[in-house]
């Protein structure tokens, strides 16, 4: 059999994958600091692979805003700062605004069901003040939303945006009253869900972002 036979010894395509996934849960937890330089070498010995699916994953990091190339050879985890973070905030309203108003086509009892139990978990969160479950509720109410729009590719965009952001975005939680008006707000984006309403569910969306822009920005002026 010629050597350019399609039918070749397998490696596992997706070591790389699963780096990336380490790393960005790694930046996104705190664990790797913005700052903190991307050592191939050492992140390859700590993970126990070679050299090549860090740098992949590396990559993709850095497509995806959540490190920086600042010389020829050291890549740093980012920085944004508050004008990238209120800009991707922009970003996010229009096309969260998109995806809820296409998610009123798609949206089934079960999927009703669903979003109601995140709320009814979203308000005793806030009743407890367990903001680390809140946040966890928070994101799986919209990556529902995300997935009920029928669009991979704008699931895709909005999952690496609220993701370049993340570990910011929790700042406006921290300002009075933020949390149970957020709550409110989703409240709102579901009952145009239920109501097969697809512009209020574009205007709720949009404006539960524009307010987390602003909670986020408030907060910010006060340091």
């Amino acid at each position: 059999m010629e050597n350019s036979s399609v039918i070749r010894p397998l490696i596992d395509v997706n070591i790389s994958d699963k780096v990336f996934d380490v790393l960005k849960k790694a930046i996104l937890c705190g664990e790797l600091k913005p700052g903190d330089v991307l050592i191939e070498r050492d992140l390859a010995e700590k993970l126990g692979v070679s050299r090549t699916p860090v740098r992949e994953a590396i990559q993709r990091l850095k497509s995806m805003g959540l490190a920086v190339q600042i010389s020829k050879k050291a890549v740093i985890v980012a920085r944004p700062t508050p004008k990238e973070v209120i800009d991707t905030y922009d970003v996010r309203e229009v096309l969260e605004g998109l995806a809820a108003s296409k998610a009123v086509d798609n949206v089934t009892a079960e999927d009703i069901s669903y979003l109601k139990k995140l709320m009814d978990d979203m308000h005793r969160c806030i009743e407890t003040n367990d903001d680390e479950e809140l946040e966890k509720i928070h994101m799986l109410f919209h990556e529902r939303l995300y997935s009920l729009s029928g669009n991979k590719k704008l699931y895709q965009i909005l999952m690496d945006l609220r993701e370049c952001i993340k570990a910011y975005t929790h700042v406006g939680y921290s300002f009075p009253g933020r949390k149970l008006e957020a709550a409110k707000e989703h409240a709102e984006i579901l009952e145009a869900l239920i109501l097969h309403n697809p512009k209020k569910a574009q205007d709720w969306a949009r404006k539960h972002i524009e307010r987390s822009k602003e909670a986020y920005i408030r907060e910010l002026q006060k340091d």
